[in-house]
């Protein structure tokens, strides 16, 4: 297990989460990733990287003059065999343990994957596979403690094979529940000891060519469709996309009528997507990014309010689902970033030492720059 990577996962948890409960989910679920691929053998070449290309029309090759393509990519890695990876970070609450879940089923069809490998070999860059990092968020919560395991706190000051100092322990045995940080250390337990594969899987996931260039047919038909909405100024509504996920789109308020864009309630976004690097003089309407075409795809009035007008609510309160998968990704970028420095570190060490003498010799320079893309 790498301690310095797991250490400052941990300090980023610290640092962006202010809820102790979700803190202590967070620890715990980051211990457990670090142990569970503790043994996997990856080379880190980018962490949390922007890419930007122009998009093309598969048919005629031009580039559109509307949209550029543009995403965010966790973790660029080679494999043990040398292949490139795109590692991307997902966390869900169904289940990730049977092969055959809905879940799995459904990522297979996802088009994040596409947009990313699209993206890269447009820039020159062919990737072999991806790779869903996917963590189930945690059922269990903070419980009452038993007295078999208050008398084994009294005694030994252990809690599900971790050690607590004795003003812990006080404050556990005091509220006669468990403190944040004995759902932690059980929690934990549960995650590295008895159940690890509930929890952290992973799956390989290689795209052929032609599935790519489908999905670049398919994104340059949605972008010509969003040009034509334009035209129309006609953002047609989807009844069935306004609960989604148990909750109401953020929009309902407007679509119903109860709410106007223009009330004090929303204001106007800057910049288009909030998960990438904003471009300067650019406010991002010329950017076709995964979560703006499935927004596009799920309610195209939603997409309109969202990456056409551009607003977005003044006091707006983010679903604890949201705001766990944004601290999930905070500590993963932590957590690979000190690997990737670490392996760099290693490598200039390693050119350092060597003592090789390569004679020179006359040969004209090769130049392998001029990548054209086709599919």
């Amino acid at each position: 297990m790498n301690e310095f990577a797991l250490s400052a996962a941990l300090d980023a948890i610290a640092s962006h989460c202010t809820d102790a409960v979700m803190a202590a989910k967070l620890r715990a679920l980051m211990r457990g990733y670090a142990v569970r691929w503790a043994q996997d053998d990856y080379q880190v070449a980018a962490v949390e990287s922007f890419v930007r290309s122009d998009m093309y029309n598969p048919e005629s090759k031009r580039t559109s003059r509307t949209f550029q393509l543009a995403g965010k990519m966790d973790v660029n890695v080679a494999d043990h065999t040398g292949l490139t990876v795109l590692i991307d970070h997902k966390t869900t609450s169904d289940d990730i343990e049977d092969p055959m879940s809905s879940y799995w089923k459904q990522l297979v069809i996802e088009g994040q994957a596409n947009h990313y490998m699209l993206l890269e070999w447009l820039n020159g860059r062919k990737v072999d596979y991806a790779l869903w990092d996917v963590v189930r968020k945690p059922s269990i919560s903070p419980r009452q403690i038993t007295k078999a395991e208050q008398k084994e706190l009294t005694i030994s000051g252990t809690y599900f094979g971790s050690s607590f100092v004795l003003e812990e322990v006080t404050a556990a045995l005091e509220l006669g529940r468990e403190t944040p940080a004995l759902y932690e250390a059980r929690l934990a337990d549960d995650c590295l000891v008895q159940r690890p594969l509930r929890y952290f899987q992973r799956r390989r996931l290689p795209r052929l060519d032609a599935e790519i260039a489908e999905y670049a047919q398919e994104l340059w038909e949605h972008g010509q469709e969003i040009i034509e909405a334009r035209r129309k100024e006609r953002w047609m509504r989807n009844s069935g996309a306004c609960m989604n996920y148990g909750s109401a789109c953020r929009f309902l308020d407007i679509c119903s009528g109860h709410d106007t864009p223009d009330s004090d309630r929303w204001a106007q976004k800057k910049w288009m997507h909030p998960e990438l690097v904003q471009i300067e003089g650019l406010d991002g309407r010329g950017l076709l990014t995964n979560s703006r075409i499935r927004s596009f795809q799920t309610c195209r009035r939603k997409h309109y309010y969202e990456f056409e007008l551009g607003i977005e609510r003044v006091e707006a309160e983010d679903k604890e689902s949201l705001i766990f998968g944004d601290l999930w990704h905070k500590a993963q970028e932590a957590y690979w970033g000190v690997i990737q420095n670490q392996q760099l570190t290693e490598n200039q060490q390693e050119k350092q030492d060597a003592t090789i003498t390569i004679e020179p010799f006359n040969q004209p320079a090769s130049n392998d720059s001029g990548k054209v893309f086709t599919f």
